[in-house]
C-alpha cells in the first residue's frame, strides 16, 4: 500500500479520530492508543469510515487469534492494526511471524522483551516488505543491541529493541553506528539535555537524520529552548517528539509556531487529551505538514523515508505506553 501525505494533516487526523471514537468506546479511555492509531491512519489512503472499519477488523482478528492474554490484550492492538493496515499486512501473517521470530530471538540469546519485542518484529517485518525475517537480520539486530550495551549497559534494555530494528537496515556496521550514536548522545548532553534512557532513545533514532552530531544537537537544543521561551515545559518524556521535529529542515521558529497552533486545536478533542498528549499530537501533525517540504517550502523526494521514521517513533512510544500501563495494572493488583 502506498502511503499518502494528506494535504491537510490536521483535518484528516481529526476526522479519523472522530470516526474511530464514534464507532466504538475502545479508545475513549486510552488517549495514547488513539494518538498512535489515528496518526498512523492519517497517511493511509481511503475514506475515514473505511479506514476505521478495516482497522477494527484487523484488531478483532488479532484478539481472536492471540487470545485474552499477552501484549495485545489491550488497546495496543488497535495501534498495531493501524500499522498493519497501512503496510498491507494482516493479523494472521503478523502473528505467525511473531511466533517464528521470537524463537529465533531466544536461539540468538536475546532476552525476552515483551511488547518491545513484538514492536521490533513488526518493524523488521515492515522493513522487509512482509517477507520472512532472515537469521542474518537477527544476528545484526543482536550486534546493534550489544553495541548499545557497550556504551550504556545500565540504560540499554528491551525498550531499545524498536530502535535496533530500524537500524538493522542501515548500511553501516554495528560498530560504526554505535560510535556515531554515542557522539550524538554526548553532544546532546553537552548541549544541556538531561542524560538517561530518554536521551539514549532520542540518540538512537536521530542517527537516521544523517546529520553530524553537533548539528543534530544544535537543532534539538534550539527547539527545546524555543519551546521553553514560549512557555512550554520540555521534559525528558518529550525528547522523542523533539527527535521527530529535529528531522525537519526548517527554522525552529517556523516549527514551534505550528506546534503551538496545533496544540490549541488538540485541546478541543474529546475526550480531552492531557498536557503530554496535546504536545505529542501537535508535533505529529506538524511533522506531517512539513516533512514533504524543504526550508524553502519546496517538495522533497525522500518524504517516505522520514514518514517511516515517524512510524518507528510511534512504535517506540506505543510500546512504552503499553509497558507503563501494564506496570500500573500489576501494581494496583498487588496493593
Amino acid at each position: 500500500m502506498t502511503l499518502v501525505l494528506p494535504a491537510d494533516p490536521l483535518s484528516r487526523f481529526v476526522t479519523i479520530y472522530e470516526t474511530l471514537n464514534a464507532d466504538s468506546g475502545w479508545f475513549s479511555n486510552n488517549a495514547s492508543s488513539l494518538r498512535f492509531a489515528a496518526m498512523t491512519a492519517a497517511v493511509s489512503p481511503g475514506e475515514p469510515r473505511d479506514l476505521s472499519r478495516e482497522i477494527r477488523q484487523i484488531a478483532d482478528d488479532i484478539k481472536d487469534q492471540s487470545g485474552w492474554f499477552g501484549e495485545l490484550n489491550s488497546s495496543l492492538r488497535f495501534i498495531v492494526s493501524a500499522m498493519l493496515y497501512a503496510n498491507g499486512d494482516g493479523a494472521a501473517g503478523f502473528l505467525d511471524e511473531v511466533k517464528r521470530v521470537r524463537t529465533m530471538f531466544r536461539s540468538a540469546g536475546l532476552r525476552r522483551g515483551g511488547i518491545y519485542e513484538m514492536m521490533a518484529i513488526l518493524i523488521l517485518r515492515i522493513r522487509n516488505d512482509l517477507e520472512p525475517i532472515e537469521p542474518n537480520a537477527i544476528n545484526r539486530f543482536q550486534a546493534i543491541y550489544e553495541e548499545m550495551k557497550r556504551h550504556h549497559w545500565w540504560l540499554t534494555g528491551p525498550d531499545d529493541f524498536p530502535a535496533c530494528a530500524i537500524l538493522v537496515g542501515q548500511p553501516e556496521s554495528p560498530g560504526e553506528m554505535g560510535e556515531h550514536i554515542e557522539q550524538i548522545y554526548q553532544s546532546l548532553n553537552s548541549a544541556g539535555l538531561t542524560s538517561g534512557n530518554e536521551l539514549q532513545t532520542a540518540s538512537n533514532l536521530l542517527y537516521l537524520a544523517r546529520l553530524g552530531p553537533i548539528e543534530t544537537a544544535e537543532r534539538f537544543r534550539d527547539l527545546a529552548i524555543g519551546f521553553r521561551q514560549n512557555g512550554v515545559s520540555i521534559w525528558r518524556s518529550d525528547y522523542d517528539e523533539l527527535a521527530i521535529l529535529t528531522f525537519l529542515d526548517h527554522h525552529p521558529d517556523s516549527i514551534i509556531e505550528r506546534v503551538l497552533s496545533h496544540r490549541v486545536e488538540m485541546k478541543n478533542l474529546r475526550p480531552k487529551p492531557d498536557r503530554s498528549l496535546t504536545f505529542n499530537l501537535a508535533a505529529g501533525i506538524t511533522f506531517l505538514e512539513l516533512v514533504k517540504l524543504d526550508n524553502e517550502m519546496k517538495e522533497i523526494s525522500d518524504a517516505k523515508a522520514l514518514m517511516d521514521m515517524q512510524a518507528v517513533i510511534n512504535a517506540q512510544q506505543a510500546a512504552a505506553a503499553a509497558a507503563a500501563s501494564s506496570a500500573s495494572v500489576a501494581a494496583s493488583a498487588g496493593s
